[in-house]
């Protein structure tokens, strides 16, 4: 055998056993039913104290695969979200094939709210409410009001200029955090977020999280949080969504979305004009108890994405004119009347990144700057000419401008085969604000927090999490806030959360610095107020899958929760002499109740009843021999039905709200009860699917029992609402019908 055949010989067989290596190395990840998972993290961690490194991290590909380069027998993790983890070992240059079982949750389930990392709502130490896209379309719900309006624990209020607003367990939507991908939503009016300029066209989810999440979200956090998450891409290439919804109250709704994609990019465009054209009871050629609205909204929002590495650019702007039609004054000599105009004007810009390290940790940046503005126009109309003057007056011109700067950053550590994950972060608020309205015209608050958790596995059932979270606040004295949160897991059928955790609110700029002084009004800020603290406890329980059936669902819940809020700031009169007004920490508050609901799922079927009852605190019990707490009863069902030939889905969703009894004193001293009284509100809608689901048409009945107005003998001390005995609720019974178009190309 001569030399050059012998050194060809030994290059071939080195050649061949680098090949062989190399194919022995891969490791796939499968299904249980042989689909490759793509994306999944895989850690190998080496028992050797001597090896050079300690553990390693992979990605699979879009096969399911991936080269292991660890050079050492190791301790393999695999974890994907919707399947359960493994774990095992593995030795260097050996292949490998493992399954993984695939969970059975609903993508209404996933949530991103509080969480370390993506996770679902039964894993979550939090009590989480998920309304998915399905749910959002079933209700033909434009807007937060539209879809919060039917749900159990929430109570809606309306105001015919400012909007409408929620209440969670008896706490206002001045302690609600309102989150957009995050951000938190500002441009409070009277204390609250208008949830009608929150529209829907372009969200993904919506997550509301009950009680106190100050810890993690700061001020306004005090009882709960709601987070739309908006649709950032499409699973094709190339997607476009178009839909219009008219309703018999004189609302025409159009808005679209067009999704691209390709390789890590992806860009969604969304845009809309909802138009609504004003309501009364009787008919009138000018004035509507509900003010004529008109709004142009869009956005735009880039992604960059790998399995280590994200990166979000957004950019959403909103528009909207309210018209406020004075009733006519006519006399012989001349026929007028005196308009409000209102525009507001929402910007806000986002940038977000995601790095996650070799040990599955992750670091998340969230910086955004939101821009509100709204202004107020009084105009005096000559209905001969129909020439418009405006008034020059100061009373009758207003424009408020509010800027907030949010920077935000965490460290996560969340692998679920550790005992113990902690999170860490920052929180940067910076708020300025500028009107006729406010001390010097102009006025600013900065907020600086830290906060963190830590989340023990004292048992692979039993988990408990306790946080804490300390503020420097340039205006006032920030309190420091602690939570406690405990999950208890058995037989992995019966769920057991409990919670303590302590919340505030702080004064708005508007509360510190308010100077409202004219011929009609006298309002000053304070300074010197204190934060509104409150102590939280959260009881609740959870049976699922009893009947132990592939495609049935039945699930029972019971939870409780008591509230008891300090220095609520309240308006009171200072200086009667001068019949002055200031904010000050007067009041204590309570919120007290118990919810009970049941799920039932077959296939193409699904009912959810509940029952919840409220207590609400009358403040006037530590003076009076009246009752302390006012109770309140709720009965909730929703109703959902397809038929899979047809492609037809019925969905009726009924909500009937009980008295809620109070009491007042009247000018003599005398205590009185008051009412507010009970009132049902139900929908129904038929949804019917045309071209593989392409195209989509829906018609439906909204308000069905025609509620307008609810009765009332509570003084009314709110200058926008309807007056008299009764508070604005609904627009009556009315029609709505919708189209809804989706074209895609497929990859």
């Amino acid at each position: 055998m001569s030399i050059k055949f012998q050194w060809s010989l030994f290059g071939f067989l080195i050649i061949m056993k680098g090949a062989f290596c190399q194919q022995a190395s891969v490791i796939t990840v499968l299904s249980d039913s042989d689909i490759a998972v793509q994306n999944a993290v895989i850690i190998l961690k080496s028992g050797n104290k001597d090896a050079a490194k300690k553990q390693e991290m992979f990605f699979t590909n879009s096969k399911g695969q991936f080269l292991n380069t660890y050079p050492y027998p190791a301790s393999i993790f695999i974890q994907c979200f919707g399947y359960q983890s493994y774990q095992g070992q593995v030795e260097p240059d050996e292949p490998y094939t493992f399954h993984l079982f695939k969970l059975v949750i609903d993508l209404n389930d996933v949530v991103v709210t509080g969480q370390y990392d993506i996770n679902t709502s039964d894993k979550s130490v939090y009590n989480i409410k998920v309304f998915d896209q399905k749910i959002i379309r079933s209700m033909a719900a434009q807007n937060l009001s539209d879809l919060l309006s039917n749900q159990l624990e929430m109570r809606l209020s309306q105001d015919n200029l400012l909007g409408s607003n929620v209440s969670i367990d008896g706490i206002s939507g001045q302690n609600i955090k309102i989150l957009m991908d995050g951000v938190p939503v500002i441009g409070r009016e009277n204390g609250n977020i208008d949830l009608s300029q929150l529209n829907l066209n372009n969200i993904e989810r919506v997550e509301v999280v009950e009680g106190p999440m100050s810890v993690i979200y700061g001020t306004d956090a005090l009882g709960g949080v709601i987070n739309l998450v908006t649709r950032k891409a499409s699973s094709y290439p190339l997607e476009a969504d178009i839909n219009f919804q008219y309703e018999s109250v004189a609302t025409y709704n159009a808005d679209g979305a067009i999704f691209l994609r390709k390789s890590n990019n992806s860009l969604a465009l969304s845009g809309g004009r909802y138009f609504f054209g004003g309501f009364s009871q009787q008919d009138t050629s000018r004035y509507k108890e509900w003010k004529p609205k008109l709004q142009y909204f869009g956005s735009a929002d880039y992604n960059y994405n790998t399995a280590k590495f994200k990166l979000g650019i957004k950019t959403a702007y909103y528009n909207e004119e309210i018209q406020n039609k004075g009733a006519p004054l006519i006399s012989p000599y001349q026929a007028y009347a005196f308009d409000d105009y209102y525009f507001t004007r929402r910007l806000d810009e986002t940038v977000d990144a995601e790095y996650r390290f070799s040990n599955n940790s992750k670091i998340q940046f969230l910086n955004a700057y939101s821009n509100y503005r709204r202004i107020k126009n009084t105009y005096r109309e000559d209905l001969v000419s129909l020439n418009e003057f405006l008034i020059t007056d100061a009373g009758s011109q207003d424009t408020t401008v509010f800027n907030s700067l949010n920077f935000r950053g965490t460290y996560s550590d969340n692998i679920s085969s550790q005992r113990l994950n902690f999170q860490t972060g920052y929180d940067i608020n910076i708020q300025s604000g500028n009107g006729t309205h406010l001390k010097n015209k102009s006025q600013n608050i900065n907020d600086y927090a830290l906060f963190g958790s830590i989340e023990y596995k004292v048992t692979s059932d039993f988990t408990v999490r306790p946080g804490l979270r300390a503020t420097y606040n340039s205006r006032y004295g920030a309190p420091v806030t602690p939570s406690l949160n405990i999950k208890y897991d058995i037989l992995d059928r019966y769920l057991l959360r409990a919670s303590y955790a302590r919340g505030f609110r702080a004064p708005s700029l508007k509360e510190l610095a308010l100077y409202f002084v004219d011929v009609n009004h006298n309002i000053v800020g304070n300074n010197a107020l204190k934060a509104e603290t409150s102590n939280d406890f959260n009881l609740s329980f959870t049976v699922k899958n009893l009947l132990h059936e592939k495609d049935l669902l039945l699930k029972f819940d019971a939870s409780f929760f008591f509230n008891d809020i300090k220095n609520v700031i309240a308006l009171a009169v200072t200086d009667s002499a001068i019949n002055q007004y200031s904010y000050i920490n007067i009041g204590r508050y309570k919120s007290t109740g118990a919810v009970f609901t049941a799920n039932f799922r077959l296939k193409n079927f699904s009912l959810t009843s509940g029952f919840s009852l409220l207590g609400f605190y009358d403040t006037l019990s530590s003076k009076y021999n009246v009752s302390r707490y006012s109770l309140s009863p709720e009965f909730q069902s929703n109703f959902t039905f397809s038929i899979p030939k047809p492609e037809l889905e019925i969905a009726l969703f009924l909500k009937s709200t009980g008295n809620t009894p109070g009491f007042n004193v009247d000018n003599k001293g005398n205590v009185y009860q008051t009412y507010i009284q009970s009132y049902t509100i139900a929908d129904v809608s038929f949804i019917k699917y045309f071209w593989t689901k392409r195209v989509t048409l829906s018609a439906g009945i909204k308000n069905i029992f025609n509620v307008i107005d609810i009765q009332t003998n509570t003084a009314n001390g709110n200058f926008h609402s309807a007056g008299g005995d009764t508070i604005p609720y609904g627009l009556g019974r009315f029609l709505f019908m919708s189209m809804r178009i989706k074209l895609f190309k497929e990859a």
